[in-house]
């Protein structure tokens, strides 16, 4: 998986310790043994989800005996936390191991470690002659304890103690055996907010070079070890190596999701990637016994990740390239894959990454569903188990990873950009009055970004609405006043966009409240619906309507529980609704047509009806509504640079029209975009090259669309050229 990568500080920096007891018996030999014994220890990493963590191996060196004395007694070994070594009937295990050396090297005593409570391991009849060198050794391995429930107890040191009822039976130096360091051992990175599904294609033949060639959309998941042993393959007594379950949920129903058979890690000679993740996309290649991290499909396991059978390691003499995929089985939009770790460098800290296929008719509605990943198997057995699996974790939730490669700025992850300035509304007594409010959301990385929109109020609640609340990537909402029923005075609330870890932004909102003009005696009967202007929704001048764009009816007495507004009789969408105002999107039906009778219906009582002008097309561009390509508002201060492009937001241009701009009196250029503006209903969005060699300063901006074989200009705008 590369270089050696730094862990960095600790989550869970706690030292677990064994605590040794030695229960002696009477002593049988002839001479004493005396001397003195050293008690020392090897330090294990381990991690800091598991059940099932192997302790270092535990010492006790002792010299100086008297040569020929026989030492017999039992030994116990206590810790804070739950023994789970895999234990029989009789509460004994094999798997712990008790070994001697008299001089010629360690040799197992075949004394079986035997359960005497959940936190102590008793060896009972140790015997053993003093050598000829008055020199033994001691040897405790193979102990298993429940690291995570040393993460409830949060000591920062459990106490060893050897303790002899007979003080010339094993003399010790000191009490306190440090055996492990645990650490979080998984850290991963994935679709935080979701993953978004769309229309996406399925090949023929389904391979993982097909699935690329075909341009099926994944979302990319990556995992990374804690540390250079966190991913274990299996050994000796265990019944897995360490697991990953993949769980999915919230999938349309037509979904079908496909995920490698084998995943090869970062160390591999060729690392599978989607090539989203800063690798180059590939399904991998793995050399047989290279000792370089491979992850396999476990088929049949259950829902906690335990059982079933992995797909056999790769053998031979040469690389073997991974293209195999299988479908991960879903009811009702929800399922899990398992895979295990069947290959690892134990020295390096290692990653894999693999892409989840998303095959979906393309008619189908966009949805976002949900990942997670965990250690596994996951189980809630937290002691000695004859069947439990080992080795198995606690559910615990991975950090994220990108501050342990690191890469958490890297540009193909997502990152949340925003543009708008403060929002500020006015409102005179409970009508709003002035323009809305606008707020562009983009993702400036790569991916894809599924954000959300909020609203905190720091006075009074209720007092604005936001005509979209969530998005994928680029898009974008407006933002009205509420103002009816408010005091005269200032309202702040503040607008936050989260986009979970590609970021999160806040925008001020301001809302100032005058009093309303005292009603003037004896007012003239009015009707209970009035409009007193249709104009243009980004101009507020009178000007024709376009079918398909904005437009705000002035009047009075328009808003109530039941509102519509009809064009010919056929419905517009309406996006905000106020006493004095409704905005809305004009009828598609109105196209072709020069006029239309325009009726708002308030609770069943209509306006007198409306004669609304209408014209094949009326470009007009929104104040504010020229950024820069840096996506920076054009203002006198920022200033857009020749050959730059310009973002223009606009409303009044149907579909199908030829779209041209003039700049600085340069007419007729050609944009490299103009269409819908992303989830924004009404507005259209033409990008634009600023010519080279435009003087510094105000300059006049002109937006034109022909149709019908008629050229329809905007008003002039000042654009800021530097």
């Amino acid at each position: 998986m590369g270089p050696h990568i730094p862990i960095g500080n600790l989550i869970y920096r706690l030292l677990a310790l064994a605590s040794f007891s030695l229960l002696a018996t009477q002593p049988t030999q002839a001479l004493p043994a005396s001397g003195g014994c050293i008690v020392s220890s090897v330090h294990a990493q381990v991690r800091a989800e598991g059940l099932t963590e192997r302790m270092g191996d535990i010492l006790v060196q002792c010299s100086g005996s008297n040569p020929g004395a026989v030492v017999s007694g039992n030994l116990t070994v206590n810790f804070p936390v739950n023994v789970t070594n895999r234990v029989d009937a009789n509460n004994q295990t094999r798997e712990a191991d008790l070994s001697v050396d008299l001089g010629i090297g360690f040799v197992p005593t075949g004394i079986p470690g035997t359960l005497i409570n959940d936190h102590s391991l008793t060896f009972f009849g140790v015997n053993l002659t003093v050598p000829a060198g008055g020199n033994y050794t001691i040897k405790i391995s193979n102990i298993r304890i429940n690291v995570n429930q040393s993460r409830v107890l949060a000591p920062q040191f459990v106490a060893a103690t050897l303790v002899s009822n007979n003080p010339a039976f094993l003399p010790v130096d000191q009490a306190q055996v440090p055996v492990a360091v645990p650490s979080p051992g998984l850290f991963i990175r994935l679709q935080d907010t979701g993953i978004v599904c769309t229309g996406s294609p399925l090949p023929a033949t389904l391979t993982l070079a097909n699935l690329f060639g075909a341009k099926t959309a994944f979302a990319s998941t990556r995992l990374t070890e804690g540390f250079g042993t966190a991913f274990l393959p299996r050994t000796g007594v265990e019944d897995n190596g360490t697991r990953f379950l993949v769980e999915y949920s919230d999938f349309p129903a037509s979904a079908r999701i496909f995920i490698p058979d084998m995943v090869a890690g970062s160390s591999a000679l060729e690392p599978t990637s989607g090539g989203d993740m800063g690798l180059p996309q590939s399904g991998g290649r793995y050399v047989p016994g290279s000792g370089t991290l491979l992850l396999v499909r476990v088929f049949g396991a259950d829902a906690s990740g335990a059982g079933g059978t992995p797909l056999a390691t790769p053998a031979g003499p040469g690389a073997v390239a991974l293209d195999a995929v299988s479908e991960v089985a879903l009811s009702n939009g929800a399922g899990f894959a398992v895979y295990e770790v069947a290959d690892a460098n134990a020295v390096q800290q290692e990653s894999a990454q693999f892409p989840t296929f998303i095959g979906l008719s393309k008619t189908t509605a966009p949805a976002v569903a949900r990942e997670t990943v965990s250690l596994a198997p996951v189980s809630t057995v937290q002691t000695a188990s004859a069947t439990a699996p080992i080795q198995r974790f606690a559910r615990v939730t991975p950090g994220s990873d990108c501050d342990v490669l690191p890469d958490c700025d890297a540009p193909y992850f997502p990152r949340l950009s925003i543009q708008g300035d403060p929002i500020q509304l006015t409102a005179v007594g409970g009508n709003q009055t002035g323009q809305l409010g606008a707020v562009l959301v983009r993702n400036a990385g790569g991916g894809f970004m599924r954000w959300t929109a909020s609203i905190d109020y720091l006075q009074g609640s209720g007092w604005l609405l936001l005509d979209d609340t969530s998005g994928v990537n680029d898009g974008g909402f407006f933002i009205w006043a509420l103002p009816k029923g408010l005091a005269p005075g200032t309202y702040h609330a503040n607008i936050t966009v989260d986009a979970g870890l590609a970021g999160k932004q806040v925008l001020p909102a301001t809302l100032t409240v005058q009093a309303a003009a005292p009603t003037p005696a004896s007012p003239p009967a009015a009707p209970v619906v009035t409009v007193n202007q249709v104009v243009n929704a980004a101009t507020f001048e009178a000007a024709p309507l376009v079918a398909g764009s904005l437009g705000t009816v002035m009047g009075s007495h328009l808003s109530g529980k039941d509102v519509s507004v009809t064009f010919d009789g056929r419905a517009a969408v309406l996006l905000y609704i106020g006493d004095t105002q409704i905005n809305l999107q004009v009828p598609a039906e109105m196209d072709g047509k020069t006029s239309a009778t325009m009726v708002v219906t308030v609770d069943g009582a209509t306006s007198v009806p409306v004669t609304v002008a209408l014209a094949a097309a009326w470009p007009a561009i929104f104040a504010h509504g020229v950024l820069n390509q840096d996506n920076s508002l054009n203002a006198p201060a920022s200033g857009a640079a020749g050959g730059s492009v310009l973002q223009i937001f606009a409303t009044g241009i149907p579909a199908g029209a030829a779209v041209s701009v003039g700049i600085a009196g340069q007419s007729d250029l050609v944009p490299l975009y103009a269409g819908p503006a992303p989830d924004v209903p009404g507005v259209q969005q033409v990008n634009v090259r600023v010519p080279a060699g435009v003087a510094s300063g105000a300059a006049q901006l002109t937006l034109c669309a022909t149709a019908g074989a008629r050229q329809y200009c905007a008003a002039g705008y000042t654009l800021n050229v530097q």
